[in-house]
């Protein structure tokens, strides 16, 4: 019998670390031909979705990534951003997805203070990069993208992964206060708020979800992992438009979020009309009750799964908020968010709540 090869010190034999990343990789094989993605006119299948998710990590190691480098996103919700949330942790980087809503000056500052070594790019979001040091690389989102892609490799990328409580993602506030501020999320803050969110939203391998939640937002509640877990479909749209969402929902749509004025604003358009299933409506603020009765006091039309923002958001991300991790080094400022996010920055690091 051959001995069993020694283990580096201090690892533990019957430890998984706990991250978002694995979920993909589980994907890729169990979900492997069922749809992943549809954004516009292109759709992935789970092992198509991994290997680009591969290929985009080796690519960005074979253009100098190191462990820790934070990697811009401003984007609107689209397979490359979904595609990110994966990509860029399992290269070792730390993703930092940039509100498409903040002006140059706000968003030239989260690239600096985050600490950004690339910016990823929607072409029509370019202009809103006017502030941003041009030694910071930038690639457009579309053919350059792909191309990027094409460099790398669909062989499975080695984590550089040592421990769950290390960063997995960067977000950002509005800056509604003063200077936006940062909040870290370690790996397994994210991978247990992604599971809580499709547990909790009844999220299945035949579930549509469909992306009018900001993906910038809390990096999409952790949707934007969590439905790896399941298999489920993500339609991502880059703006929520009635007219066409009300296609979507006659087309298999089964879950989105929105805050009550989108809900507002979808069930008074002239689209609206009664779906077929039946809706399960997770009530948040008071504004939610008016919201749900545009048309004369009618109830709101049955069809998907909806979480407003509000109150029972806050109070689930309490209920399985993660706990506090390492910081990424070099950040600066406090931050403030929902009880999920992991830590607050403070200084050039950061302590534990």
């Amino acid at each position: 019998m051959q001995p069993s090869p020694s283990l580096p010190p201090g690892t533990q034999p019957n430890r998984q670390e706990l991250s978002p990343i694995f979920l993909l990789e589980r994907a890729g094989e169990v979900f492997a031909e069922r749809p992943a993605v549809t954004d516009g006119d292109s759709r992935y299948t789970w092992r198509e979705f991994r290997a680009r998710a591969r290929r985009f990590a080796s690519a960005l190691r074979a253009a100098g990534l190191q462990k820790g480098d934070r990697v811009a996103f401003l984007a609107f919700n689209s397979e490359p951003l979904l595609l990110a949330h994966f990509a860029v942790p399992l290269a070792g980087g730390i993703l930092v997805a940039i509100n498409t809503r903040l002006n140059p000056e706000e968003i030239a500052y989260i690239v600096s203070h985050s600490g950004a070594t690339k910016v990823f790019v929607s072409p029509e979001l370019e202009p809103q990069l006017a502030s941003v040091p041009s030694a910071v690389p930038r690639t457009v989102l579309g053919a350059e993208f792909e191309a990027l892609l094409q460099s790398g490799s669909e062989a499975p990328v080695e984590p550089w992964l040592a421990s769950e409580d290390e960063p997995i993602t960067i977000n950002y506030t509005s800056g509604t206060t003063g200077r936006p501020k940062g909040v870290v999320y370690h790996h397994r803050g994210a991978y247990l708020n992604a599971l809580a969110m499709v547990l909790d939203h009844r999220v299945q391998a035949e579930s549509q979800y469909l992306w009018t939640l900001p993906m910038f937002h809390c990096n999409g509640w952790c949707f934007t992992w969590g439905l790896a877990a399941v298999g489920a479909e993500s339609i991502c749209i880059p703006k929520i438009e009635p007219g066409p969402t009300w296609q979507l929902f006659d087309s298999g749509v089964t879950h989105f979020c929105a805050a009550p004025t989108v809900c507002t604003m979808l069930v008074t358009d002239p689209a609206a009309h009664r779906l077929a299933a039946r809706a399960a409506l997770h009530g948040g603020r008071p504004a939610l009750a008016d919201a749900h009765r545009p048309h004369g006091g009618a109830e709101l039309p049955a069809g998907p799964r909806v979480r407003p923002h509000g109150s029972l958001r806050a109070l689930h991300h309490q209920r399985a908020g993660p706990r506090a991790g390492n910081a990424a080094p070099g950040a600066a400022g406090g931050a403030a968010g929902p009880p999920g996010h992991a830590q607050r920055l403070r200084g050039r690091g950061a302590h534990r709540r």
